[in-house]
């Protein structure tokens, strides 16, 4: 059971410089001075600081900044995600993708006082603030080769933990997904019934499973120097189809555009299947309107369930109910999504 004023000490400049000292120390660094802590805001789950550190870590002198990422008190999370299981998909990624690299773990909570991980901080800019400076420029290219890299990272070097499809096919889990948090909801939703039942009847060609963000959005990419995307906050990382992260990208930027792929649709797709190796069948424009359904319920779960918990008075988070009305946004853009592709399919295959 998590301590709530030991977890609130996140946001205490004058006590978390010892508490990341005494994690250090058990990670076997030394030398080590922390300064310039503070809260950090725009963390939607977690609470988040910025600090600098100089330490000596296996017989090396190291100085830089970096950010802490810390679980909130209990009882008032959003979502409820592993950070030990962040911690090793950042670890496993780091090679394969242009992301902050993971540096320490405290998997328990012992030392910062709830379970939290630090990484390195990136002087990347946040993708939103870039393209109103600088414009769109070729980035809808830069996140079809970020998209296809993630998605060819072997699975065996992807962590255990990482979770699987337990029917042994994806669609099939995530469907699933859709009616039992229709199911388990405080009140009736029957529009996720509908949902399901609409994904089951029009299922696309398939395609081998892989690593999976489930929240690909811009709101967790930044624009480095070299113009490049940096790719953060693995939370909700499992295995699955990786073409639930194209159809989140597109239903995330419904709500906050632009929509990147929409600058050069075929551009996008071109790129994306000559990196990962799928065939116009399976990666398509109406595949990816598919997926714009499909992909979202990860993140709809959490927060429905969320705004469940706070119903039965289990939890009292206003950020909750703020969330809440992301489902009702979600389910005009499901319908609008779903009546387009009935009528461009119109009874036939992809």
């Amino acid at each position: 059971m998590q301590d709530s004023t030991s977890v609130r000490h996140m946001q205490d400049p004058s006590v978390m410089p010892e508490r990341i000292t005494a994690l250090l120390e058990s990670e076997g660094a030394t030398d080590i001075n922390v300064s310039g802590y503070g809260p950090m805001t725009g963390g939607y789950s977690r609470l988040m600081a910025r600090f600098d550190a100089s330490f000596t870590s296996d017989g090396l002198a190291e100085q830089g900044t970096f950010v802490l990422r810390g679980d909130p008190p209990e009882g008032q999370a959003i979502i409820e995600t592993d950070r030990s299981q962040e911690f090793s998909v950042i670890k496993s990624v780091s090679e394969h993708l242009n992301t902050p690299a993971a540096r320490f773990l405290d998997a328990s909570g012992i030392h910062i006082g709830t379970p939290a991980l630090i990484i390195e901080f990136t002087e990347a800019e946040s993708t939103l603030p870039w393209i109103e400076k600088n414009g769109v420029s070729d980035l809808h290219i830069k996140l079809a080769e970020l998209a296809g890299a993630m998605h060819t990272i072997p699975i065996k070097q992807l962590p255990d933990s990482l979770p699987r499809p337990e029917s042994g096919d994806p669609l099939t889990d995530q469907i699933h997904m859709w009616r039992k948090t229709g199911m388990d909801h405080a009140e009736h939703l029957p529009i996720f019934r509908y949902v399901a039942a609409w994904l089951d009847k029009n299922r696309p060609p398939s395609v081998p499973v892989s690593l999976v963000h489930h929240d690909f959005s811009t709101a967790n990419m930044l624009v480095d120097e070299k113009g490049d995307l940096v790719v953060i906050d693995f939370e909700l990382a499992t295995i699955g189809d990786p073409r639930e992260d194209l159809g989140y990208f597109k239903a995330y930027a419904q709500a906050a555009p632009p929509d990147l792929i929409e600058e050069d649709p075929e551009a996008f797709l071109s790129r994306y299947r000559e990196i990962t190796g799928f065939s116009e069948d399976q990666v398509n424009p109406l595949v990816m309107t598919y997926f714009l359904v499909l992909g979202v319920i990860g993140v709809v779960s959490q927060i429905a369930n969320a705004g469940s918990s706070m119903a039965k008075g289990e939890t009292a988070s206003t950020n909750i109910a703020f969330n809440l009305d992301n489902l009702l946004f979600g389910q005009a853009a499901w319908m609008t999504a779903t009546n387009v592709l009935e009528a461009a399919l119109d009874g036939e295959v992809y």
